[in-house]
């Protein structure tokens, strides 16, 4: 061991460390500022962090908006001031300025390299720090960036459009066209946003067709289910018609049956009424088929050619001389074929129901479709008129356009085509809008769900300019005279006008939940008219049915499905 002088300066220091020890006041003072301040530093790190975190998930995600918004407004191709202005103004909505405390900044709009038609933003700020300032941090920078680019793949793009015969008028007395041309003007809006797209889906060899499919009281598509088999229309159907009689009486009598009384023989010719199955062969293969006369005789006198007489419910002479009265040429227009009288309630698609079965093929009469026959279509309860006398109401609208690659030119011509008249029944719009591009069915072989092994994106715009406006009594669809064929109500005295509404309603919605189900993704447009819950609920998402008070917002409104139709997506 070591002796140290007694005054030796470490043995000093030895003594002080001794008496430290065994003297602790003043010890837990001491180690209690310091605990504090290391919770301090990890409760304010902790508060800071989180502000920023917040701040940061906040901009990413105006970010993220701003940009999609921006893609959408792109129509040239390239970033300029109206995609600069679009991008911009939704990320100030979603991040104002100072959001959390953040300092002022610019975000920076631009493109990426090689690719001019994506929409790339990057921001940049700072989150202020309260706690941790103590320590020298007065600050957390944070920054994102992201990207939004248009995707397409081959797309296919049904428009079921209403030309029920409201669409003549105007949507305002403010606007200049009426809703027919207003909606021609709409369609081609659409072609012409997606036309740089079209171009150069089909440079990567991928396609965007549209087909067309108007519809009033029925629809016209004769032509195109010929087209995929002869086979797939009935050689003889039944319709509500009249069929030439006579019989000896007196005048007072032929007068009660509305007939031609001859004097000198005593023979009255007149009409009676009802179903008659009638061969429809000829019909369909376009031969003009005489419908006036006794047993197809087109020079036999009914009625009277007074037209003065007309309103006291005498039935017009069908002769020779008047064309129109005796012979008829198919037009193209269809009846449904064999269905069920499902409730107003159903839940689902019956299976006896087949013209709601959108991809049968048919293989009996009763899955195949029938001629609509207007001239031949009579009511019996019907004693009025001013022209042609016992006639519901008729319509057909202009032929179905089939799935095509269109040029601009050919879609204008064709959509002069369409000219209003008709009923609303929505259900037979949505039957063969669903029908128009299916991978299945009849026309399962011109829409194949990929092309060029890419897939097909597919999609419906519904545009109307009325609710369902059926007509029970009066009216000949594609259903027949609903009272008297009663195919979708129990007809007669059983059902009306509001039950045979409700049925439709019903059916609407059955269709377009199956249209869903069959990869559609849908958009309904009213058209100066408020929608209704079955139109609203038809469309994929509430985002995708909205109302265009006139025709500016109409072709607004179209211009932005182009804008959104394809697979538009955030690539960072």
């Amino acid at each position: 061991m070591i002796n140290l002088p007694h005054r030796h300066p470490l043995l000093g220091a030895v003594r002080l460390h001794r008496r430290l020890r065994q003297d602790v006041r003043g010890n837990v003072l001491t180690l209690t500022a310091f605990y504090i301040l290391i919770l301090l530093a990890v409760i304010g790190s902790g508060v800071d962090m989180g502000r920023a975190y917040a701040a940061r998930t906040t901009l990413q995600n105006a970010c993220d908006a701003a940009v999609l918004a921006g893609r959408r407004a792109m129509t040239s191709g390239s970033i300029d001031s109206a995609v600069t202005a679009e991008t911009q103004k939704f990320f100030n909505f979603n991040f104002p300025q100072g959001t959390f405390g953040t300092t002022p900044f610019t975000p920076t709009i631009t493109s990426t390299n090689g690719s001019n038609q994506t929409v790339v933003l990057n921001a940049e700020s700072s989150s202020p720090n309260t706690i941790m300032k103590i320590f020298g941090f007065t600050s957390i920078p944070i920054r994102v960036t992201c990207n939004a680019k248009q995707d397409f793949v081959s797309t296919d793009v049904v428009l079921v459009l209403d030309t029920t015969g409201s669409m003549r008028d105007k949507a305002t007395s403010a606007d200049a066209d009426t809703k027919i041309v207003a909606l021609r003007k709409a369609v081609l809006a659409l072609y012409d946003q997606l036309a740089t797209v079209q171009t150069n889906l089909q440079a990567a060899g991928m396609r965007l067709r549209y087909g067309v499919v108007p519809y009033s009281s029925t629809v016209n598509v004769g032509s195109a289910i010929r087209a995929a088999s002869t086979s797939y229309m009935v050689s003889q159907a039944t319709y509500q018609t009249r069929t030439q009689t006579y019989a000896y009486t007196n005048q007072q009598t032929c007068n009660a049956r509305y007939g031609t009384w001859d004097y000198g023989s005593g023979i009255c010719e007149y009409f009676i009424y009802g179903a008659r199955k009638m061969d429809v062969g000829p019909y369909l293969n376009g031969q003009v088929v005489r419908i006036a006369g006794r047993d197809g005789d087109a020079n036999a006198k009914v009625g009277t050619s007074d037209a003065s007489k007309l309103n006291n419910g005498r039935t017009p002479i069908a002769d020779y001389y008047t064309p129109s009265r005796y012979s008829t040429v198919w037009a193209g227009c269809t009846e449904e074929r064999q269905t069920s009288v499902m409730a107003a309630n159903a839940t689902s698609i019956d299976p006896g129901a087949y013209d709601l079965d959108i991809d049968l093929v048919p293989n009996s009469d009763g899955t195949r479709w029938r001629p609509y026959w207007p001239e031949v279509e009579y009511l019996p309860y019907d004693w009025g008129g001013s022209s042609e006398v016992r006639k519901p109401q008729v319509a057909c609208p202009a032929p179905a356009a089939p799935m095509t690659s269109w040029t601009r030119d050919a879609l204008s011509n064709y959509l002069n085509t369409l000219n209003p008249d008709g009923g609303t029944y929505h259900d037979f719009g949505m039957i063969w809008g669903a029908r128009w591009a299916s991978s299945h069915g009849i026309f399962g072989n011109n829409n194949p769900d990929t092309y060029n092994n890419m897939p097909v994106k597919k999609y419906i715009i519904f545009m109307t300019d009325g609710l369902f406006d059926t007509g029970y009594s009066t009216l000949y669809s594609g259903y027949g005279i609903e009272q008297l064929d009663a195919r979708v109500t129990p007809g007669g005295i059983n059902s009306n006008e509001a039950d045979q509404l409700a049925r439709h309603k019903q059916r609407f919605g059955l269709l377009c939940s199956k249209a869903k189900t069959m990869g559609y993704s849908v958009w309904v447009v009213g058209f100066a008219q408020q929608l209704d819950t079955s139109l609203t609920n038809c469309a994929s998402n509430t985002g995708q049915a909205s109302t265009s008070a006139n025709s500016d917002a109409l072709l607004a409104k179209f211009v932005e499905i182009g804008k959104n139709i394809g697979a538009l997506r955030l690539t960072q």
